[in-house]
């Protein structure tokens, strides 16, 4: 692999210092490391992606060409163990921080658990809430949140990723403006459009400049959406929308009813 490659993986998928080793494979996921494919030669080449010693040092033990995802998975796996890389909240307080730990939670179990999320390595997204992943996240839920999660009923197929959204359309208004509890309104994801301030999605972090809005309303940040796009479905991740990139995915695209556009093929990449 060039070293020009190697730096564009390293800038791609280097762990920020404040975000777990859960978060990060997950976002490692979202930004297309099952469509990076090396050696175990360029793995080692790597430095440090993850930011810790016994992880770094897997990613390139395994040989043949690999997906950047499958070693990292692996290396994650062979490193830790489940008690050392979840922490249980006793309390998650904002849309961002209860997203974030069920996504650590679903990790955990696919990475760790004997359930049928351990086959959801190809896409963890089809993740399944568990019974214990339910009781874990609603009994750290605040108040306002656990009302709100009340009006769910637990089933064996709830995903993951429709429980994430459930939260991310969970409206929590004053209840009045001299009170200063809250009382929640559901909103259907179909009716919700991201406003400038919510995070983006797929990524859990804030929206900036480098954000693209989909024909439905929904915004995201430009190099997520295009992964999921190109990658994982051809949908809107918060409506189900129908949605498509245009080629040179400008920040504000003008969108309108006559002209669609198409994106360019994904090219996975092998070193």
């Amino acid at each position: 692999a060039s070293q020009r490659k190697l730096q564009e993986i390293r800038q791609r998928f280097t762990r920020l210092p404040d975000v777990s080793l859960l978060l990060w494979l997950y976002k490692c996921w979202s930004a297309g490391a099952d469509t990076v494919f090396l050696n175990s030669y360029a793995a080692k080449q790597l430095g440090s992606l993850s930011r810790d010693v016994a992880v770094d040092r897997g990613i390139g033990r395994r040989t043949g060409i690999r997906s950047l995802w499958m070693r990292l998975v692996s290396s994650v796996r062979e490193a830790h163990s489940a008690d050392e890389l979840l922490v249980y909240r006793d309390r998650w307080n904002t849309k961002l921080e209860g997203v974030q730990y069920l996504t650590e939670l679903t990790m955990a179990d696919m990475l760790f658990g004997s359930t049928w999320n351990h086959q959801c390595f190809d896409n963890p997204d089809r993740a399944y809430c568990t019974w214990h992943m339910w009781q874990v996240f609603r009994k750290s839920a605040p108040p306002v949140y656990a009302r709100a999660l009340s009006s769910i009923m637990w089933k064996r197929n709830l995903k993951v990723l429709s429980l994430k959204l459930y939260i991310w359309d969970c409206s929590l208004e004053p209840s009045s403006p001299h009170q200063d509890s809250f009382s929640y309104v559901e909103t259907q994801p179909q009716e919700h459009a991201a406003s400038s301030d919510d995070p983006c999605t797929i990524c859990h972090e804030e929206l900036g400049r480098n954000s693209c809005e989909l024909e439905c309303g929904h915004e995201f940040h430009r190099e997520c959406i295009r992964t999921w796009l190109q990658e994982h479905s051809s949908t809107c991740p918060i409506c189900r929308d129908y949605a498509v990139l245009p080629a040179d995915l400008p920040e504000r695209p003008a969108w309108n009813g006559s002209k669609r556009y198409k994106a360019k093929p994904w090219e996975r990449s092998v070193f």
